[in-house]
C-alpha cells in the first residue's frame, strides 16, 4: 500500500495530468491540440494515442483518459459529460452524451454497418427520421431484429430537444459552473482514495477470503477487471463483440455485469431471500458493497459475514461469465445461489 504522502502527491499529478485532458476536450482551436492531432491524427472523435513512439507525457495522459490514476477508476471519463445543444459538435456514436456509455457500446452492431462513424446528433437526427429507418445510413439491409436496434436509436433522438442558438459543451460534473480546476480534482481524488483505502485494509485482505479472491476484488473496485468494455478500451476486441454474454444484448460494463444484468443480477435476489432481508441496492458497485457489508440495523460484528456473502457472490458471477464466454454453458440462478453457498468463505 502506498503511504499517505506518496498518495497526496500521486494524486496531484493525476490532477495536472486530469486538467490537460480537460484542454484537450475544450480547447479543440488551441496549439497544443493542433499539435498533437498533426503528430499522432484523430480518430473516433479523439486524438490517436501514438503506440510505442508517442511521448511519456501524452501517454500519461491517455492513460488518465482511459480511467487510469489514483486507483479511482475511470474518475475522469466519470466525471465528465457531453451537454447537448444544437447537436452540431456531438458525435453521435463516440461521445457520452447519452445514458452512461456511448451508443458505440451499446448499438455495436448498428456501429458496425454505419457508414459514417463519425456523423453528428444533429445529422443522425434529420437523416434518421420519424419512422426510425434510415436510408442510406447502413453498409447493407438491416436484419429484422437489427432494425429494433435503429427504432430504438430513433426515440433516443426523438425524446431530446435540439436548441439552435445553443453550442454543445462540455460539463465537468465536480464543478459544473466553473468547469476542470486542479483543487477539485486533487480534493476528489485523496478524499476518495482514503475511504477505498480503509476498505480495502479491513474487508478486502480478509484472513478469510482467498488470496486470488482479494486481488480479483481489488480489481473489480477500480474497474481494471477484463470486462468486455475494458478489452474494447484496450483494443483486445472488436466493438461488435462488446455485449453482454448473457444475451440481453447491453454493453458488458462492470456494473452492468454484476448489477444490471437481468441474467447475472438476479441474484442478488437470492441471495436476499437466503439471508431473509429485503432491501433496494444503489446501482454503483462500491456504494452496493458498503451498503450490503453495512447492513442497516445489523450489528456491527456481522459486518466480516456480509463481506464475505458479498465477495462469494461477486466470485460466483464472474466465474460464471467465464464459462459461458468460454466453455459456452450456462448455470440458472438457482444453482449459482447454491454455489455462493458453498463458496461462503466465512469460517
Amino acid at each position: 500500500m502506498y503511504s499517505k504522502g506518496v498518495r497526496r502527491v500521486g494524486a496531484f499529478n493525476v490532477a495536472l495530468l486530469g486538467k490537460w485532458c480537460w484542454r484537450m476536450l475544450v480547447d479543440k482551436e488551441g496549439l497544443w491540440y493542433r499539435v498533437l492531432k498533426a503528430r499522432y491524427g484523430k480518430e473516433g472523435g479523439r486524438l490517436k494515442e501514438g503506440g510505442s513512439h508517442c511521448s511519456a507525457w501524452w501517454r500519461s495522459l491517455c492513460r488518465i483518459r482511459e480511467g487510469i490514476g489514483e486507483r479511482v477508476g475511470s474518475w475522469f471519463e466519470n466525471n465528465t459529460r457531453r451537454v447537448v445543444g444544437d447537436g452540431n459538435d456531438t458525435l453521435f456514436w463516440h461521445d457520452i452524451w447519452v445514458g452512461e456509455i456511448s451508443l458505440k457500446f451499446k448499438f455495436p452492431r448498428l456501429f458496425d454497418f454505419a457508414l459514417n462513424k463519425e456523423c453528428l446528433v444533429e445529422d443522425m437526427r434529420r437523416r434518421l427520421g420519424a419512422d426510425g429507418e434510415g436510408e442510406g445510413l447502413w453498409r447493407r439491409r438491416l436484419l429484422a431484429w437489427e432494425e429494433e436496434g435503429v427504432r430504438e436509436c430513433s426515440v433516443l433522438l426523438q425524446n431530446i430537444v435540439l436548441q439552435d442558438s445553443v453550442h454543445d459543451v462540455w460539463r465537468w460534473s465536480l464543478d459544473p459552473v466553473h468547469g476542470y480546476l486542479v483543487r477539485e480534482a486533487y480534493r476528489f481524488l485523496t478524499n476518495y482514495g482514503e475511504s477505498a483505502d480503509g476498505n480495502l485494509v479491513d474487508d478486502i485482505w480478509h484472513k478469510n477470503i482467498p488470496s486470488k479472491v482479494s486481488l480479483f476484488m481489488w480489481r473489480l473496485l477500480r474497474n481494471r477487471i477484463p470486462t468486455k468494455d475494458n478489452l474494447v478500451r484496450r483494443r483486445v476486441i472488436h466493438q461488435d463483440d462488446a455485449t453482454c454474454v448473457s444475451g440481453c444484448g447491453n454493453a458488458e460494463t462492470t456494473t452492468h455485469l454484476f448489477l444490471g444484468c437481468e441474467i447475472f443480477s438476479s441474484l442478488w435476489s437470492h441471495v436476499w431471500h437466503w439471508l431473509g432481508i429485503s432491501s433496494v441496492f444503489s446501482g454503483d458497485l462500491q456504494q452496493h458493497f458498503v451498503q450490503f457489508t453495512y447492513m442497516a440495523g445489523m450489528p456491527r460484528y456481522t459486518h466480516s459475514f456480509f463481506t464475505t456473502i458479498w465477495f462469494a457472490s461477486i466470485w460466483v458471477i464472474w466465474k460464471e461469465r467465464n464459462y459461458r464466454v468460454f466453455q459456452n454453458t450456462a448455470s440458472d440462478p438457482s444453482i449459482l445461489i447454491e454455489k455462493v453457498k458453498l463458496n461462503f468463505f466465512y469460517g
